[in-house]
């Protein structure tokens, strides 16, 4: 099971909007209290200085727009965030898949696996019966407050297989079920099982994507919620 963490540079960046939106809220609590007070002795005839906590209302209007200046920021960081996470899709595989001539249902079918800094990890053709080629993998998801902090869902590729596109065939047909990665893992099923009772983990399902052996290249991705292909360009 792999679980990417997306932080780079815009991470960094939204920490340091995150930072001083921070630092304006604070600025604004400080703005709205005066910490010191003068005082004159009339027996030492001397001046003290005396801490104590009062209320400012004269800069109540200055406060008010830090205030609002710097929950905007963090909202801003928060919000944008979400974004660059749930957008950091992850390239996991490449098919490229055709139908063998005089060989009725059948396809080669070539998989290039990814690991998820884009580095390529093996490159190995099948011989696979069906109409369609079907990648399916574990899923864990995490909740979106996690995703904000730069965590991906965790994935693993288990199975490539093949489908019929006649639904009889599909019943009662062979098919062709390739092991990837040594399959389902007993991380993923005790997640499965257990994932309602942990505060951290949202869900653990399967996940799959499936094309027509149509001779094109098809890149396999995996989003914040599953697999999915589409034409490598």
């Amino acid at each position: 099971m792999t679980i990417p963490i997306m932080i780079g540079w815009p991470q960094l960046v939204l920490f340091l909007l995150a930072v001083v939106g921070l630092g304006l809220l604070i600025s604004c609590a400080l703005s709205l209290w005066r910490r010191t007070v003068m005082l004159f002795d009339e027996d030492t005839r001397k001046r003290i200085m005396m801490r104590r906590r009062k209320f400012r209302w004269l800069h109540g209007i200055g406060g008010i727009i830090l205030l609002l200046l710097g929950v905007s920021m963090l909202w801003l960081t928060l919000l944008i965030q979400t974004y660059i996470s749930l957008g950091s899709d992850i390239r996991v595989a490449q098919v490229y898949a055709t139908s063998i001539a005089n060989m009725p249902h059948m396809m080669s079918v070539e998989l290039k696996l990814y690991n998820q800094r884009g580095q390529q990890t093996s490159d190995s053709t099948y011989l696979v019966r069906g109409d369609e080629w079907m990648l399916e993998g574990d899923i864990i998801k995490f909740p979106t407050w996690l995703n904000v902090l730069g965590l991906h869902s965790g994935y693993k590729l288990t199975r490539l297989e093949g489908r019929y596109d006649n639904p009889t065939m599909e019943a009662n047909d062979k098919h062709t079920v390739i092991v990837l990665n040594g399959g389902d893992d007993n991380f993923f099923t005790t997640v499965q099982e257990e994932a309602w009772l942990s505060p951290v983990i949202e869900a653990g399902y399967g996940s799959s994507t499936f094309i027509r052996a149509d001779g094109r290249t098809y890149n396999v991705l995996v989003s914040q919620t599953g697999l999915y292909a589409e034409p490598a360009r």
